[in-house]
């Protein structure tokens, strides 16, 4: 079953979180629908979105349009549900050629649903951070994230009975004096059977740990991850920056800051070496995130042609160009450029991305994205 994200926040007291609030202007919630790993970064008060990929143009060999249709930076959710306070409610995997219509392709029946615990939304919104925001910053483990739990769809047979099947995260969070998280624990529960009852985390369950570590100016400068029972028994690796890495003992995630306290380097560092980076540049004159320099290892390798590459972005967030930086001066790159063009609704969500994949940003897109929106107001 598709690994989930429910998290069950401790909290230690209503002075705690009242204390919290003092540190920051700020809202210290994850909220997936703006985040850099699902691509969504969504605007306004979106209630359904749709997702399509038209047919890439035919010119292309098979092999270019099936890499194409897979690794092009814009490939999104076919269909997403999201409830007025902006939590995912349903979600249906990642999107590949969707034809003409949009509904006629979504079969309601496989998509993932989610329920959400109201007292732990309203605990972790009162949370605020001296950190702001910024898409598509790597921000997301320096934040709280809400506990979300699966509809169950199926069930499976087991010797001609009928066995449920129970997944979720479980995230714990300490704090210190002043409010500020000291660890995160993350739990990985799995339950199979006729009967669920005990669907509490236990020590086996444990995936993770991070500890963070502050700098003078109270900002996460640092969190050592630990791998937990779980990944230990299961083998598992830990996955962030767009790449795998095995649980070394000097795994650790390292920010570095500019003087407005924006993050402007996140680093993945473990078994002896750096795993992952990205650098951001933000625009001279107005307060968003116009470049970002990657490096990926691992998987990352496998959807781009290059382990650096630069990413510029327009006012909106959206990506509109990606630059592969050569990894030896004789690696022979067959596109070195990719452009993207939007048209944007009224809301400045974009509804159609032309996709220029071969080099130069001019003549047939070589693929195009649309998407329907729906909004609560």
């Amino acid at each position: 079953m598709r690994i989930l994200f429910t998290f069950l926040f401790f909290v230690l007291s209503f002075a705690i979180n009242l204390n919290a609030q003092n540190n920051g202007k700020y809202i210290g919630l994850w909220m997936e629908k703006s985040s850099i790993y699902s691509g969504k970064n969504l605007n306004d008060s979106v209630k359904t979105v749709y997702f399509k990929l038209n047919k890439p143009k035919q010119s292309l060999s098979d092999s270019d349009k099936d890499y194409f249709i897979l690794y092009n930076d814009i490939r999104n959710f076919i269909y997403l549900n999201i409830d007025n306070y902006g939590r995912i409610k349903s979600e249906l995997g990642q999107g590949g050629l969707t034809g003409d219509a949009y509904l006629s392709n979504i079969d309601y029946k496989k998509t993932n649903d989610y329920i959400y615990d109201d007292k732990d939304w309203i605990a972790k919104s009162n949370y605020k951070t001296t950190l702001k925001q910024y898409f598509p910053v790597s921000n997301n483990n320096l934040l709280l994230k809400l506990n979300r739990s699966e509809v169950e769809k199926k069930t499976i047979k087991i010797g001609g009975k009928i066995w449920h099947q129970f997944s979720k995260y479980v995230y714990v969070y300490t704090f210190d004096e002043f409010g500020k998280v000291k660890e995160e624990q993350e739990f990985l529960i799995h339950r199979t059977g006729e009967l669920i009852i005990d669907t509490i985390q236990k020590k086996e369950d444990l995936f993770s740990r991070k500890i963070f570590t502050y700098n003078a100016k109270g900002q996460v400068a640092n969190q050592k991850i630990i791998a937990g029972t779980y990944a230990k028994q299961k083998g598992r690796s830990y996955s962030d920056l767009g790449t795998e890495i095995s649980f070394c003992n000097d795994l650790q995630l390292k920010y570095f800051y500019d003087q407005s306290g924006r993050i402007i380097q996140v680093v993945m560092y473990g078994c002896g070496e750096v795993a992952a980076k990205e650098e951001y540049t933000y625009h001279p004159t107005k307060d968003y995130v116009e470049k970002v320099k990657c490096f990926v290892t691992g998987p990352g390798e496998i959807s781009n042609p290059t382990k650096k590459f630069i990413k510029t972005y327009n006012e909106e967030g959206d990506i509109i160009k990606k630059e592969f930086v050569p990894d030896n001066p004789e690696q022979n790159l067959k596109v070195k450029t990719r452009y993207y063009t939007y048209q944007y609704d009224s809301h400045n969500n974009w509804i159609k991305c032309n996709m220029f994949l071969e080099g130069t940003p001019d003549g047939e897109p070589t693929l195009v994205a649309e998407r329907k929106i729906e909004y609560y107001n």
